[in-house]
C-alpha cells in the first residue's frame, strides 16, 4: 500500500478505490489511508457486518486483564498461610461449640475474599472491555461473561482478540493455567495436612 494522498485534508472520511491498485476499496480517515480494506470479491463468503481486524501493532493487553489473571494469586497466598490445624481442631471439637469452625479467622477471610474478588473481576472485565473497544476492537468479548467466572472471560477474550488482531494475546491463558496448577498444589498440601490432623485426632481416642 502507498501512503500517497490523492485527496486534501478536507476530503471527508469514506471508502475510496484502493490507491495501491487492489480490487477493493480502502478507508480514508480524512487525513490518511488506513489499513481497513473492503474486498468485493469476498462479499459472497463474508457474513454481513463481519468484524474487521484492528490495525497492525494495536496493543492486545490492558492493565485490567493482567489484574483479572493475577488476582487469584492473592487467594492462593491466603490459603497457603491459613492455619488449617486450628481450623481442623475447631471442627473436630464442634460438639461443644458447633459454630466454632465457622468463626475461624482464616475460614472467614477466604470466604470474604471469594465474594470480593468475584465482584472486582467483573468490574475489571468491564474496564477491559471498554478499553479494547476504545482501541478499535470490533465487538470484543463481553464483560458480562465474567459472572460465570473470570476464567470464562479470559478464554473468550483471548479467542476474540486473536481473531481481531491476527494472533497473539495468549499470555493470560498460560498464566491462568499456571495459577490453576499452583492452586492445585497448595490445595493438595492443605488437604493432606487436614487429613493428618484428623487421623491424629482419631488415634487419640
Amino acid at each position: 500500500m502507498t501512503n500517497q494522498q490523492p485527496f486534501d485534508n478536507v476530503t471527508p472520511a469514506g471508502w475510496f478505490p484502493d490507491p495501491s491498485g487492489g480490487p477493493g476499496s480502502r478507508w480514508w480517515d480524512g487525513q490518511k489511508w488506513t489499513e481497513h480494506v473492503s474486498d468485493p470479491t469476498l462479499s459472497t463468503f463474508a457474513p454481513v457486518g463481519a468484524p474487521r481486524r484492528v490495525a497492525q501493532g494495536t496493543p492486545v493487553y490492558t492493565p485490567f486483564i493482567w489484574l483479572i489473571t493475577l488476582l487469584p494469586l492473592v487467594s492462593i497466598l491466603v490459603v497457603a498461610l491459613w492455619d488449617t490445624d486450628a481450623y481442623m481442631r475447631a471442627s473436630l471439637n464442634s460438639a461443644s461449640d458447633p459454630f466454632a469452625q465457622f468463626r475461624d479467622p482464616g475460614y472467614l477471610l477466604i470466604q470474604a475474599l471469594g465474594f470480593v474478588f468475584y465482584g472486582v473481576s467483573v468490574l475489571l472485565a468491564y474496564f477491559d472491555f471498554k478499553t479494547l473497544s476504545a482501541r478499535g476492537f470490533d465487538r470484543p468479548f463481553h464483560w458480562a461473561w465474567t459472572f460465570l467466572g473470570s476464567t470464562v472471560y479470559i478464554i473468550g477474550r483471548t479467542v476474540i482478540v486473536r481473531r481481531r488482531a491476527g494472533g497473539g494475546a495468549m499470555v493470560p491463558i498460560w498464566i491462568t493455567i499456571g495459577v490453576f496448577v499452583l492452586s492445585m498444589i497448595v490445595a493438595t498440601v492443605k488437604i493432606v495436612d487436614m487429613v493428618s490432623v484428623a487421623m491424629s485426632y482419631v488415634k487419640s481416642y
